[in-house]
This record gives C-alpha cells, sequence and structure tokens, in this order.
C-alpha cells in the first residue's frame, strides 16, 4: 500500500472525530472544523492530507477550499455520503427537528423484520473487563464526562502511531475500542443504530475502492467526484466479494471420543483463525486496510473491493493458489467457494429500491455456482495422481492414509490434539513464517503457534533483531554468539549486535565450508 492510500484511509477513519469533540459541549463549531482543529493541535497530525480530510468531507467547505483536482479530500467527501446513505434510516412517522447528542446507540434488531422494539446499549467502550454490553430497555445518555474519556484515550492511542500504512490496522483498532457503542447520527429524526466505528470504517472501505477505481484510469478527482457527482453514483466503481469455505462440519466432527470437546473446540478455533487469515492474505494482495472486511464469521466472509482489470486479476491469481494450497493439505475435505459481483454506489444506497438484496443475491449464485465445479480436469488428475507414504496405516481420527504416529494420528491431527491442550489457557496465539514443527499450516507458509508471554517477548525479539540486521540466535533470541570454523582465519569469534549476521563472517571466502554458530545464552547450535 503506497503512502497516499494509507494517509487516505487514516484521513477517513479520523473524518467524524469533531463528532466526539463537539458532544463534549465544549466546541459548537461544525464538528469538521472541530475535528481538524483537534487533530493538528492536541493530537499533532501534521499531514495536509490526512487534515483535509477531516475538513473537507463536507460539501459546504469543499466547494469553496482551494484545493488540487487531486486532493483526497474529494475521494472522502463522496465516500462519506455514500457511507452516510447506506446507513442512515429516518424513523417512521417522526417530524422532530434538531439532535440529542447525548443518545445511546440502539439495537439494529429494533426494527428487524417488522420489530418497534426501544433497546438500547449502554454508554461504553469494548474493554474485555467490562464484559458484554447487551441492549436493554433502559435507555441511559451519554454524558459529557464520556465523551471526555473517549477523547482523552483516542488522542493517547494517535500520538503514538506512525502515519503510514503499518499502522493502518491498528487505528482502525483504536477506533474500535473506543466508537463501537458511539451512536454516528444524532439527528431525532433518524434512528441511532449505526455506531460511529462503523460509519467511519465503511466510509475507509469505500474511500480505498474509489482510489484504485480513479488511479485504474487516470481521473481526476474532483471532476469525477464533485463536479460530476451524480453521474458516479451509477458507476460500477465496485465489487462486492463473498468468500465461504465447504466442509466445515465434516472437518470439525471429526473426532475420536478420547478429549471429544478439547479437540472439536481445537478444530474449530484452527479454522476461525484459518479464515481471518485468509482474508488477510487477500486484502494484503490488493493493497487494502481490514476497513474492506464487512461481516466475517462462521466461515463466510464479505468484503468491499476496486472493480480494476488488476483487482480481477490479482483475486484470480489469489483463488488458484489457495486452491492448490487446500488440495496440498486438505485433498478435498475443505473448499473455498470465491464469488463476487459488481456494483455502484447507487447499489450499496439500494437505488433503486432491491438493488441492495439483489447484490448479495447475486454474489450467493456465484458461489453456489463454485460449489458445484470446484476443480479443473488437471487438479482432479492432480489429486488422483497423490501417493500416500504408507499404505498400510490410516489416522483414527480423519481416516487418511498415510504415516502415522505412535497414537495412531496423522501429523495435522497430532497437532491439532497439541492445540487443543492450548485453546483455553495459552495467553497469545501467533501466525508466523518460521516456527517450531507443531505449528499449524497456514496459507502462503504460514504456521499458528500457541505462545505464552516469555515464547511471544522472544519471538518479538526475533523479529525485531532481523528487522535491524542483527545475528541473533533462532531459538531464544539472543546475540551472544560465536562462530568457529576449521582453517578459517577468525577461529572462535564473538558476534555482539553491531555485527550485520553470520553471513559477514564467510562473505570474503567463496568456496569455503559453511560455519557453526553457538548461542552463548542457550547452546544452541547452526551452520551459517
Amino acid at each position: 500500500m503506497n503512502d497516499r492510500k494509507a494517509k487516505l484511509i487514516i484521513g477517513s477513519l479520523l473524518h467524524d472525530i469533531g463528532k466526539v469533540i463537539y458532544r463534549e459541549g465544549g466546541d459548537k463549531r461544525n464538528h469538521s472544523v472541530s475535528g481538524y482543529d483537534y487533530l493538528k493541535e492536541e493530537a499533532d497530525i501534521k499531514e495536509k492530507e490526512i487534515l483535509d480530510c477531516v475538513k473537507y468531507h463536507h460539501a459546504l467547505l469543499l466547494k469553496s477550499a482551494n484545493l488540487e483536482d487531486d486532493n483526497l479530500a474529494y475521494i472522502t467527501y463522496i465516500a462519506d455520503n455514500i457511507a452516510a446513505f447506506a446507513d442512515r434510516r429516518e424513523k417512521e412517522n417522526v417530524d422532530d427537528k434538531g439532535f440529542e447528542i447525548a443518545v445511546p446507540l440502539q439495537s439494529i434488531f429494533n426494527i428487524l423484520n417488522g420489530n418497534k422494539q426501544e433497546y438500547y446499549y449502554q454508554p461504553g467502550d469494548m474493554d474485555p473487563e467490562s464484559g458484554i454490553n447487551y441492549p436493554s430497555e433502559e435507555k441511559k445518555n451519554f454524558s459529557q464526562t464520556f465523551y471526555i474519556k473517549i477523547r482523552q484515550r483516542i488522542t493517547d492511542n494517535l500520538r503514538g502511531i506512525d502515519w503510514n500504512d503499518e499502522y493502518v490496522n491498528s487505528l482502525l483498532a483504536v477506533m474500535e475500542a473506543n466508537l463501537s457503542y458511539v451512536p454516528s447520527s444524532t439527528a431525532k429524526a433518524e434512528l441511532a443504530d449505526i455506531s460511529l466505528f462503523d460509519h467511519v470504517k465503511f466510509t475507509a472501505a469505500v474511500a480505498s475502492c474509489i482510489y484504485d477505481y480513479l488511479n485504474a484510469g487516470k481521473k481526476n478527482c474532483k471532476d469525477e467526484l464533485f463536479t460530476k457527482e451524480k453521474e458516479f453514483y451509477d458507476r460500477q466503481a465496485f465489487l462486492l466479494c463473498s468468500l465461504d469455505i465447504s466442509g466445515i462440519q465434516n472437518f470439525i466432527y471429526t473426532i475420536t471420543s478420547q478429549n471429544a470437546l478439547r479437540t472439536l473446540r481445537a478444530r474449530s478455533f484452527y479454522l476461525e483463525i484459518m479464515m481471518e487469515h485468509i482474508i488477510d492474505t487477500l486484502l494484503e494482495k490488493l493493497e487494502l486496510s481490514r476497513a474492506n472486511l464487512l461481516y466475517s464469521g462462521g466461515g463466510h466472509c464479505y468484503l468491499l473491493l476496486a472493480n480494476t482489470e488488476d483487482t480481477l486479476h490479482k483475486l484470480e491469481d489469489w483463488k488458484k493458489e489457495l486452491k492448490l494450497w487446500f488440495l496440498k493439505h486438505f485433498q478435498n475435505e475443505l473448499f473455498v467457494a470465491c464469488g463476487y459481483v459488481k456494483c455502484s454506489a447507487n447499489s450499496l444506497r439500494n437505488i433503486p429500491e432491491g438493488s441492495y438484496s439483489e447484490m448479495f443475491r447475486g454474489v450467493g449464485e456465484k458461489l453456489s455456482a463454485e460449489k458445484m465445479h470446484r476443480y479443473e480436469a488437471d487438479e482432479i488428475i492432480w489429486l488422483n495422481s497423490q501417493k500416500a507414504d504408507d499404505y498400510t496405516k490410516e489416522c483414527k481420527v480423519c481416516k487418511h492414509v498415510g504415516k502415522v504416529s505412535e497414537d495412531g494420528l496423522c501429523p495435522l491431527c497430532s497437532k491439532i490434539q497439541k492445540l487443543s491442550n492450548n485453546v483455553l489457557y495459552s495467553d497469545f496465539f501467533s501466525v508466523v513464517l518460521e516456527g517450531e514443527a507443531d505449528g499449524l499450516p497456514l496459507p502462503g507458509g504460514y504456521l499458528l503457534l500457541a505462545d505464552d508471554e516469555k515464547t511471544l517477548s522472544k519471538r518479538q525479539r526475533i523479529k525485531e533483531n532481523k528487522k535491524n540486521g542483527i545475528a541473533c540466535c533462532p531459538k531464544c533470541g539472543s546475540t551472544s554468539l560465536t562462530a568457529n570454523k576449521k582453517g578459517f582465519g577468525v577461529g572462535k569469534a564473538v558476534i555482539g549486535t553491531a555485527v550485520a549476521g553470520p553471513i559477514g563472517l564467510v562473505s570474503g571466502n567463496k568456496g569455503a565450508k559453511k560455519v557453526r554458530i553457538t548461542c552463548l545464552n542457550c547452546g544452541n547450535q547452526w551452520w551459517a
């Protein structure tokens, strides 16, 4: 993801931060101006393009601003409009004007399937110590003190963030933690059942798609999105994409009676992490953030993508790579279907009536069609040409033929059994490119590992050392190393943190034997 795109996503995530400032009660200016001043002066943000996205996301200020034609504010402006049209609904038979700034977030189930309920969430955040915030009939308004608390927490987090693509998802997590129970709209005539977090997240998703769409066609931001705004709403600039894992029930419930509950829990957890990892690999390939993930759960997800040739090519290549990975590791036991349909901003706004449901119906039909025709001829030939290492044994859990352990388990089921011991009690789980043999496989060569505070700290230390070009032990992360090889001029040399790495010891001696490195901390030895 390039820096401009990252700044657009950040600006879109922060575009309505002024609502928090306004609802404190001390600043009665337009929330776009309040948000701009807050970010510039209090959060110490200096990036002009981020600040422009916040200050000029409404037409009144944008049309009088002297901005470049390709300013990112034009994208945030129209993305905010699309998101607002999509998530706001007027109350029935209500003519109230004005705002109720202290109103709590309402439940989306209040009007679902014809319901006419009045349930509210308690003012709060995503603090895990607070428990689950279930909606109730009690209407407890937000206090100014609570908005001040939210402001301070966000400020503390913003000051520690670097404004680049590596921190986009971190900012997303900050906004989710603090704004998930804060209503987006407090207008008396509108339902307050969409959180401010969901609104800014969807705005960022739409904005990043529009950025890719305009760049692909080398189109002018101001002309396309402001001057010809109405025409853009009809353009099929987006893809609604859905992924669905087939075979979940058979995979989870293929268990023996011994430790059945733990094994079932471990298999379910493994698939959940696998789905999230699959989503992350696709978003990374398309240079998007998790803002573009609309929904994920139960082995199913929806994403909003840009309708460009580059996106379509990358998506098809990714699908082939993913299918081959599943064939290699699970044969035809698990399968990920991927379907997508082109859509416009008006479709997201349900214009004309029914186009929104038709969009989801269309992607559902694409998924069904792919599930009916899963494999090409060459993939079926490859699948049937695979040979087992041992035809005399089968795993007592999954019944796959091949090598099994003394316990009668194949390598994958053995790893799942070990994971079952950690699911309830491990504090951390890591997805890494390199790890112990017990790691469960994930697409792209990654592994899922259970960690405690000590092993996670070690893993982070090793990662940081590698990033900085510092030689360290791959087992414990220590930089106290010695190198030794007969016939090599250095004899025994201590490798400290200033050395770029053990490869430097032999780089000037082509054809020499490898050097054996020994860790002085844990005694681990390896060749380099």
